[in-house]
């Protein structure tokens, strides 16, 4: 298995506001022989960008890297079925590996199908030296609408997993936003139980959709909630 701590410490240095034109803001520069196809604006002022290596990683592959006010914090490695296959904390030394195969997949194609689909897989994660299993369980669902969000209409799923922490099981649960053609999912309105009852409330819903060509592409910038009190999204009228 391919040792990718490299290329997370790449990431960090290739993004490096020197390295952009001036007049645009800093960009994020993604490996050579990659090619980036989608940046996402989103509330609680996150930008992620998307992108695939034909030539080092199987079809359907690609990832995707999340920044904030304070430059890139999480790179992450999925599959066309959404199957969590590596992420890194590129702020620390964490990093999880999907353990494989697993008791039950997650899965696009069964989720579109059915409008269901159920989970179960571990996650073998490292922080500072130390290897644990992380298991998840749950579920993501069709509800039936969709909502359009910058010109892109997204089906609105609704989903609840539970995973095991050193205190204990948390568990979370709310709604995110789907895109058939790109075959991803962008956050939504999530809330986590933690092992002592406090309740963690986040909204991470998409606001633009930035494509190659398109002013802010690759932008290091986020532009929604910085520095502002944090509100519940006031959805678009959504469609049966």
């Amino acid at each position: 298995m391919k040792d990718l701590k490299p290329l997370a410490a790449l990431l960090v240095l290739a993004s490096s506001p020197a390295a952009a034109p001036a007049q645009t803001g800093p960009t994020f520069v993604v490996p050579a022989g990659c090619e980036a196809f989608l940046t996402v604006q989103s509330r609680q002022c996150i930008v992620s960008h998307y992108w695939t290596c034909p030539a080092a990683d199987p079809e359907g592959t690609f990832w995707r890297v999340s920044l904030d006010a304070d430059g890139p914090y999480y790179l992450s490695q999925s599959d066309e079925q959404y199957r969590w296959l590596r992420g890194f904390s590129l702020r620390s030394d964490g990093e999880s590996t999907l353990v494989e195969p697993e008791p039950d997949p997650a899965s696009l194609d069964e989720l579109f199908e059915t409008g269901t689909d159920t989970m179960d897989f571990t996650l073998r994660r490292r922080d500072g030296g130390v290897e644990y299993d992380r298991t998840y369980t749950g579920f993501d669902r069709l509800t039936g609408a969709s909502v359009v969000i910058d010109g892109e209409e997204l089906l609105l799923t609704e989903f609840a997993y539970r995973y095991n922490t050193e205190q204990g099981t948390n568990q979370a649960s709310g709604n995110q936003f789907l895109s058939r053609d790109w075959r991803l999912f962008f956050g939504g309105i999530e809330t986590v139980t933690l092992p002592d009852g406090q309740i963690v409330e986040e909204d991470r819903s998409p606001r633009e959709f930035i494509e190659p060509g398109e002013d802010g592409f690759l932008t290091m910038l986020p532009a929604y909630d910085c520095g502002d009190t944090m509100s519940l999204l006031t959805w678009p009228e959504l469609s049966q």
